[in-house]
């Protein structure tokens, strides 16, 4: 995968999520959101992934200081998280694992 920004990044990793059975795409209050079974996980946000993870997830990524929580408004997004992309192929592999986790959880009855 080449790629040089966060959004080929973002367009990259949607591509494989459409792969997945029960995924989609759709926008969510003006954001590009990817969904699993109807269900919001992920979207591109101010050139981060946004992402609603398990609440260990993301408050172990919250307290390390490499996510923050995002806002739509005023208001933050209760339950989601916003990353960066770290620099180089560790940084992709990053967001794809933590997509992976948001399906995951998403998935759970």
């Amino acid at each position: 995968m080449r790629v040089t920004t966060a959004r080929e990044v973002f367009e990259d990793l949607a591509a494989e999520h459409l792969e997945r059975p029960g995924a989609g795409r759709r926008m969510m209050f003006g954001r590009d959101c990817l969904t699993v079974g109807g269900r919001n996980v992920a979207f591109f946000h101010d050139d981060r992934l946004a992402l609603q993870l398990p609440p260990e997830t993301a408050d172990a990524l919250l307290t390390a200081g490499d996510a923050d929580v995002p806002y739509m408004g005023k208001k933050p997004m209760r339950s989601w998280v916003a990353v960066g992309l770290p620099d180089g192929p560790a940084g992709v592999e990053r967001w794809r694992a933590l997509v992976a986790e948001a399906v995951g959880a998403a998935e759970k009855p």
